[in-house]
Formats: structure tokens, C-alpha cells, sequence
């Protein structure tokens, strides 16, 4: 009896040992599928990082950025992706803060098998991050507006919106032109603040306009009232604000509330929902920049950026607040255009291909990189704020709000 007992243990652990030996063959012969299918998809992906603030500060722009790019991808992928690969965006949150950019740069080179990166709008964090990419010869486009991540000279990062730099010489010869001798600063701590102060400066001096202050701020600071203080008492005939979108507003009112109406100057684009915001105070507000943002499409006269607002308004159910979304939007076309004139997503054959590019419709206007400093944008436009809508310094000239801002800048 025991005999009988012992050989059917024996059999029932012969049958269980098959049946096991049986589910870890399957559960490998499922991995491996799993893995081949991956390797299949991945060959028929392009992978593209993009790094933006997502919390925070600057989670508005960042949050319009990354829709920017999602959108970019979307109509890409409709009409045959880039080089008949489909578009895969994977997003992360940089906080605007460099260490978390290149923690999330190390992530997506060794991890995530990214192609190609859009982002961030903080320049601090490109400039923290760009190294990283560069050397795993992604091609990369910061949106940014800081000269310094640029500076670097990494023959994988390009810019396909406004460099600050290039920007603010048309600004000084304009204070020139029209006689301003004193200018006063106020500006944040991040570094396309810091380098917008330092190139604005710079210029100055050269043109003989003396800096009668510069304040500066703490982010996540509202209250200014000590440093427009210090900039009406020193008394000057225009004051450059050098921050990032979410300042402007503030700064705005406290200026014109504490009594001073003459002209400013903004290092950015002074952004549709700032104006909304300070209403009124946003008059005499000026800045060098590509483009504008709308508060509806109808206020857009520009085809090519109607499309663009069309089409995000339609996926999004609003306009984008910030002109984050039309830098990483751009940076998309030019991605897409350097990958079809090297007919090749490698990283290599497309960062070659940059450097050949002109005359990409953008939503800046033509871009061309044949320069070889890795900028598509080199011109700019002087825009101005009157009756709380944007326009030309041209057709600003001579106008009464023209005559009113120059009168409390002193120079009529």
C-alpha cells in the first residue's frame, strides 16, 4: 500500500513539475513577444522628450508649450508622421528647476530612448540640460529666449524662437532715436532675466543712457512697491522689465498705480493674458518680438497663426495664454523639416540638416539657419500697447497716446 502511495506522490509531482516547466516556458515565450512587439513599435516611432513646467510659477506657459507639441505631433501623425514614423511625445515636469532638468535629461537619454527633445521655456534649465543631450547627440530645441544656453556653442541644440540678444539692440537704438538718456530696470532672478539685464546694460552704456536703478525680485514675490518706489525716485524716462510672463501684469499696475505713465520696454513679448489682466496700465508697454497672442482668432490678421489658433482652440477648448506654445510649436516644424531634408531621423543626419534649413514657415515667419549659429530667427518687430490693444511703433507714432507716453517720459 505504501508502495502505491509512493509512486502516485512520485506521478502527481512528475505532472506538477510539467505543468510548472510548462507556465515558465509560456511566461518567457510571452516576454520575449512582449519585447519583440515593443522593438517592433519602436522602430516604426519617433520619440520625441519634452521638458517644460508643469507646476509652479511657470506651469501656464509649460502647460501651453507641451499642448503646443502634442498638437504638432498630432497633425504630424495624420499626414504620415516624420519620415513615415508616427510622432510619440512623452512629457515630463521640469519644475523650472535646473537640477530637475537634468535628472529628467540623464532619464530620457538612458531610459526613455528619446530622438529628439522640445523644451524647456526655462532657459536655466536648458543651459543645465543641454550638455547631457548634446552628447548623446540628441538634436534638442530649447524654447528658452536667454542668449546663454546658446553661448555654449553644442553642435545638437538649436533655437527656433527669439533670442533676447538679438532682440534688444533694436530696442536701445530705438530709446536712442527718441532721446532717452535715463532708463531704469526692473527685473526677476532666472537666467534669461539676469542675461536680459546684462545685455540691456551693456547696450546702454555703449549708447550713452545712463541706468539711474535696477531692482530686482524673488520669485513667487507680488508686492513691488519698494522697488517702484526706488525706480520713480530716481527718475527715469523709461523703465525695461526684464521678467517672465506672469510678472507682467503685476508690475504693471503697481508702476502706473505708484504714478509713473511713461514708456516701458519688456525683454519678452508682453503675453495677451497680462494685458487682460492690468488692462489700462498695460498702455506705453512696448517690446521687440516675432509675434503676438489673441484673446480670440478673429483678432489674429496672420493666416498662417490663424490656422494655428484654429486648430489648438479646436483641441483644447481655448487660446494659448502664452507665446510658450507657439516657441515649442515652431520648434516642431523645424524638427520635422530638418528630419525630411536629411531624409533620416538619426540624430546625427538631422542636427547636420538644421544648418542647411531657410525658409521654413514658422510661425515667427521664415526661418533660416544657414548662419551657423544654430538661430532661425535674426529680425524682429516693435510692437507697443495703446487703447489696450497691440500694435505697430510705426502706426503708434504720432497718435495722442503716442504724444501722452512721451510727454510723461519727458521727451515732448
Amino acid at each position: 500500500m505504501k508502495k502505491i502511495l509512493a509512486v502516485a506522490l512520485v506521478l502527481c509531482m512528475a505532472v506538477s513539475l510539467a505543468a510548472c516547466g510548462g507556465t515558465t516556458s509560456q511566461s518567457a515565450q510571452s516576454t520575449q513577444n512582449t519585447q519583440q512587439a515593443d522593438a517592433v513599435a519602436a522602430a516604426d516611432t519617433f520619440i520625441i522628450g519634452c521638458p517644460q513646467p508643469l507646476t509652479g510659477t511657470n506651469a501656464q506657459p509649460g502647460e501651453c508649450a507641451l499642448n503646443a507639441v502634442k498638437l504638432a505631433a498630432k497633425q504630424f501623425n495624420e499626414n504620415g508622421g516624420i519620415n513615415g514614423k508616427q510622432v510619440k511625445v512623452l512629457s515630463y515636469d521640469d519644475q523650472g528647476l535646473p537640477e530637475e532638468a537634468v535628472k529628467l535629461a540623464t532619464r530620457m537619454v538612458q531610459a526613455d530612448g528619446v530622438q529628439a527633445i522640445i523644451g524647456s521655456c526655462i532657459s536655466s534649465c536648458v543651459l543645465s540640460s543641454g550638455k547631457i543631450y548634446n552628447d548623446a547627440k540628441i538634436p534638442t530645441f530649447g524654447t528658452g529666449t536667454s542668449p546663454t544656453w546658446m553661448a555654449e556653442g553644442w553642435e545638437y541644440v538649436f533655437r527656433a524662437c527669439q533670442n533676447n540678444d538679438f532682440a534688444l539692440p533694436l530696442v536701445v537704438n530705438k530709446l536712442k532715436d527718441l532721446g532717452i538718456t535715463k532708463a531704469a530696470i526692473f527685473a526677476g532672478q532666472d537666467d534669461a532675466a539676469v542675461a536680459g539685464v546684462k545685455t540691456f546694460t551693456e547696450l546702454c552704456k555703449d549708447a550713452g543712457i545712463e541706468i539711474t536703478t535696477s531692482e530686482s525680485y524673488a520669485e513667487g514675490n507680488t508686492d513691488f512697491s519698494g522697488q517702484v518706489a526706488k525706480i520713480i525716485n530716481s527718475n527715469p524716462q523709461v523703465v525695461f522689465i526684464s521678467t517672465f510672463g506672469p510678472t507682467q501684469p503685476l508690475i504693471a499696475k503697481q508702476l502706473r498705480q505708484f504714478g509713473y505713465n511713461g514708456l516701458c520696454f519688456t525683454k519678452d513679448l508682453y503675453q495677451v493674458d497680462a494685458l487682460n489682466v492690468a488692462g489700462a496700465a498695460s498702455n506705453g508697454i512696448a517690446f521687440a518680438y516675432p509675434y503676438l497672442t489673441y484673446s480670440s482668432v478673429d483678432e489674429c490678421d496672420d493666416a498662417f497663426i490663424k490656422d494655428f489658433l484654429t486648430a489648438y482652440e479646436a483641441e483644447y477648448g481655448t487660446l494659448p495664454v502664452s507665446d510658450c506654445a507657439y516657441r515649442a510649436y515652431d520648434s516642431m516644424l523645424v524638427l520635422k523639416a530638418a528630419c525630411e531634408a536629411a531624409d533620416s531621423n538619426d540624430g546625427e543626419a538631422v542636427a547636420k540638416a538644421v544648418g542647411t534649413l531657410s525658409g521654413v514657415q514658422t510661425l515667427a515667419g521664415l526661418q533660416d539657419f544657414t548662419t551657423g549659429d544654430g538661430e532661425g530667427l535674426h529680425e524682429f518687430n516693435i510692437f507697443v500697447i495703446d487703447g489696450e490693444k497691440y500694435m505697430t511703433w510705426n502706426n503708434w507714432e504720432g497718435t495722442d497716446g503716442y504724444n501722452t507716453v512721451m510727454e510723461a517720459s519727458g521727451l515732448n
